[in-house]
């Protein structure tokens, strides 16, 4: 191989390599995003399930959480993380009613930051809670 063949290949390693370095802050950034929406599913689901554990008259109706920091120690993980909570009664047809039907619908909405877009997402889960 002559010098020039020599240096032509480096170039094209160095080239191809830029580019592969390139692809890794993408994955760090793809990994954050799926740590961050499991992080919101599970704290969802948290408070699923202090609701559940109530009985269906302990649970008030409204706005029974307000958007607001899951954590206020800024070293938490949950720091970052907004949760809001919801109760409304449903009839039969799952529409909302101003009265007691014997059903309500719980929503919970948690808001999380994104590690691609870098703007607020958020993860909504919504179940019903029967009179037994």
């Amino acid at each position: 191989m002559t010098m020039i063949e020599v240096m032509v290949s480096m170039m094209i390693i160095s080239i191809a390599f830029a580019g592969l370095m390139q692809s890794f802050p993408l994955g760090l950034a793809i990994n954050k995003e799926s740590e961050n929406s499991t992080f919101a599913y599970y704290l969802a689901q948290e408070k699923l399930e202090t609701l559940y554990s109530l009985d269906y008259d302990g649970i008030a109706t409204g706005v029974i959480e307000t958007k607001a920091r899951v954590s206020a120690d800024p070293d938490d993980y949950r720091y970052n993380y907004m949760r809001q909570t919801s109760v409304s009664y449903v009839d039969s047809d799952l529409i909302n009613s101003l009265s007691d039907t014997g059903l309500k619908k719980i929503t919970v909405t948690v808001y999380y930051p994104d590690a691609l877009a870098k703007k607020e997402k958020s993860y909504n889960i919504t179940t019903l809670i029967s009179k037994k």
